[in-house]
């Protein structure tokens, strides 16, 4: 675990936003589920009209390690459900994570609950075909609900197979995915150019780049927009959360009672963003960051307040 997972959690500990093992352990994936769906933000899918929660789970980085505790991941995953999420997004590079999150989901019988999606990471048209068939073998199941071209890879060779996979009935929707800044150019050109269901990019306090043209482009086109790295890579957490800052007392009118529910209500407050997939390992950090998607958002004026308190840090 990183410097910031730690600083968050202890955070979390103080706030009293964190729930117990033993806790979360003794709930079940049932009533309690749906009872709280019902209160949680969702967003719609454009191209359909499907409404899903608006907070999800990301598996990069430290979730794909095989050799680490399963239980761990796989109570992430159960938090998930249990406070009303639906949305993993995974991938074929983020090392075994797709094989954890296929192990889970079977474990859990959960498939059904989930939202999955995954992305074709690799160069050529072959090599991703045959990349797409090992991830629906890893993943355990026969349909993806969103398949990426993962950071503009070879994204022309690999839109074409993913949508004859959707004719076929085996991927739901369509999209692409980036993260760099330098990409948004090469991101709105695909946009404007292809039929596309969804669109992944980097938002956060710390780069709101995409809020000049990806966000423009992709609401013209009626794309839904899943953003990765909510936290900056935790390099939000360091001078607030790591120094023991005290959250402002305007941002708990909003429900911000944590660090992590001020960064990711800052994003839901932008009406184009579809879904968040923040990372973690962490029960506890799944349990704060779908606590983001009860009360209300940020106003506008709140939201720019946001920005200028993390600019001044």
């Amino acid at each position: 675990m990183n410097h910031n997972e730690l600083t968050r959690k202890e955070f979390l500990k103080l706030s009293g936003a964190a729930v117990g093992g033993g806790l979360l352990a003794g709930m079940g994936l049932g009533n309690s589920a749906n009872a709280q769906a019902s209160e949680l933000l969702h967003r719609t899918i454009h191209s359909t009209g499907e409404k899903i929660p608006a907070v999800g789970l990301g598996t990069a980085l430290e979730f794909g390690d095989l050799s680490a505790d399963f239980s761990k991941r796989k109570g992430a995953i159960e938090a998930l459900f249990r406070e009303g999420g639906t949305v993993i997004d995974t991938s074929p590079t983020y090392a075994d994570a797709e094989k954890i999150v296929g192990r889970a989901l079977d474990e859990l019988g959960a498939r059904d609950k989930c939202f999955l999606a995954t992305k074709t990471s690799i160069s050529g048209k072959q090599a991703g075909i045959d990349q797409n068939s090992q991830s629906f073998e890893d993943l355990r199941t026969n349909r993806f609900d969103l398949l990426q071209v993962h950071n503009l890879r070879d994204t022309e060779a690999h839109l074409e197979t993913i949508y004859g996979l959707k004719e076929e009935g085996k991927v739901r929707y369509a999209g692409i995915t980036h993260f760099r800044e330098s990409q948004n150019d090469d991101a709105v050109k695909v946009i404007e150019a292809h039929k596309l269901d969804f669109m992944q990019c980097q938002y956060n306090l710390l780069d709101r780049s995409i809020e000049d043209r990806v966000l423009p482009a992709a609401r013209e086109r009626g794309v839904a927009v899943m953003i990765n790295v909510p936290f900056a890579r935790g390099r939000l957490f360091g001078p607030t959360a790591g120094k023991g800052l005290a959250i402002p007392d305007w941002a708990k009118d909003f429900g911000a009672d944590s660090w992590g529910k001020f960064f990711l209500k800052f994003i839901l407050g932008h009406p184009d963003v579809t879904v968040i997939i923040p990372g973690t390992i962490n029960d506890y950090h799944v349990v704060d960051n779908i606590g983001a998607l009860k009360g209300r958002l940020p106003t506008e004026a709140e939201r720019k307040r946001m920005v200028s308190f993390i600019e001044e840090l």
